[in-house]
């Protein structure tokens, strides 16, 4: 029996290879080029593949009342939670001044790390010192000190309120005793404008009164010295209503 190959017939092609979706080749271990290719994951990240992932749902979010960002779940609406919602004891008295308290706080925290420092400096027990005299337990005197430290946090945040509150007051302050300042130049070169026109009008008078009596044919324009004084008495006019209106908004 003869085969296909044989009787002269071409013989068949092979069968296509299937297509399959073309996967990036894996990265080198130590990519060392200036340019280097990017992680083989980016291909997740297409636009196709993003049309077909459904977008986030807010009301879930708002349902569930919190999210999740880089591993830490925050409320939607936040609010500062108390030490016994975090699980920490209250190291202060509620009913003390919160400056007396953190000053408790701080020496309290100065006096646990000295006792860590003893701790720490102290040598292990052995058969010449079965049973030290200084405290050796530093992991109990660290978590005393984060203690201290979440109680001292704990204050400074309920301080806030109060910082802003000073700090707006000296914000306004300050603006007041520069308006003030501002006020005060103002009517000093006021004075001394007015002092200066005084002068200047003393002058003029004095000019034209030392100026002989104009001929009946002379011509009855006024000399310099009159329309300096003139000038100089409008001035002065103008001088004192912008005085009074700058006292009248001073005051209100």
């Amino acid at each position: 029996m003869s085969s296909p190959a044989s009787d002269g017939a071409p013989p068949a092609a092979p069968p296509p290879p299937q297509e399959q979706d073309a996967q990036p080749p894996p990265p080198p271990e130590f990519d060392t080029s200036l340019f280097p290719a990017p992680p083989a994951f980016y291909h997740r990240y297409t636009d196709a593949e993003a049309n077909l992932a459904p977008p986030p749902n807010v009301d879930w979010i708002v349902q569930d009342g919190s999210y999740t960002v880089f591993g830490e779940t925050w409320p939607v609406e936040e609010t500062t939670p108390t030490l016994h919602e975090m699980g920490v004891p209250e190291m202060f008295d509620p009913n003390e001044d919160r400056k007396l308290s953190l000053q408790s706080l701080l020496r309290t925290l100065i006096l646990t790390y000295t006792q860590l420092l003893d701790a720490l400096l102290t040598p292990p027990p052995s058969l010449a010192h079965p049973e030290p005299t200084l405290p050796t337990d530093p992991e109990r005197l660290t978590e005393h000190m984060r203690l201290i430290c979440i109680n001292m946090h704990y204050l400074v945040n309920e301080l806030r309120p109060v910082q802003a509150r000073e700090t707006l007051k000296a914000m306004m302050q300050s603006q007041i005793d520069l308006r003030r300042r501002k006020t005060a130049a103002i009517k000093q070169k006021c004075a001394s404008i007015t002092a200066q026109l005084a002068a200047l009008q003393a002058q003029t008078a004095e000019a034209a009164n030392a100026r002989p009596p104009p001929k009946s044919h002379d011509r009855l324009d006024p000399s310099p010295a009159e329309a300096a004084a003139t000038a100089a008495q409008e001035a002065l006019d103008i001088f004192a209503k912008l005085r009074a209106r700058a006292a009248d908004t001073v005051v209100s």
